[in-house]
């Protein structure tokens, strides 16, 4: 178990959070962080994660998850959950992610409604890939809303 998050008595801040996970991997998990905003104008849920999983940041858009974040000592974790549609999405398109994602998209147990996978940001060499990867999924589990364009 990667080391979380877990004293329930006070609700993180962002910048414990971001000290918590330290550099360089801190800068991956705000650049997902402001996708998530930028993208889908959505601000997360701060949730303490129950007794195995620690403080986590929730996104939910239309009621329904988009992605969760647990920050870890050194690295985080991101949850993103394809339906059976969206995965065959991703499965239609594996060469085009990194290592770290083609192995939880192979590796990933299926339900019958898809499956729930747990993507680890730890390695400095591959987390830049690790993280369009995971903006990927995201967009293939939701479609960016579309921006009204500015009449100038």
């Amino acid at each position: 178990m990667h080391e979380r998050m877990m004293d329930k008595t006070t609700q993180p801040s962002d910048a414990d959070m971001i000290n918590w996970i330290g550099q360089p991997i801190a800068e991956e998990w705000i650049a997902l962080r402001r996708f998530l905003a930028e993208t889908y104008d959505i601000a997360p849920i701060f949730n303490s994660g129950g007794k195995r999983y620690g403080w986590n940041l929730q996104y939910r858009t239309g009621g329904r998850p988009l992605c969760e974040m647990y920050p870890e000592h050194g690295s985080f974790t991101a949850l993103v959950i394809l339906g059976k549609a969206e995965l065959e999405q991703a499965m239609g398109r594996i060469e085009t992610f990194g290592s770290i994602v083609r192995r939880a998209l192979t590796e990933t147990p299926r339900y019958h409604d898809g499956c729930w996978m747990y993507i680890r940001v730890s390695d400095p060499l591959t987390c830049q890939q690790d993280m369009q990867d995971i903006e990927q999924l995201i967009m293939i589990k939701r479609k960016p809303p579309r921006r009204e364009a500015s009449s100038a």
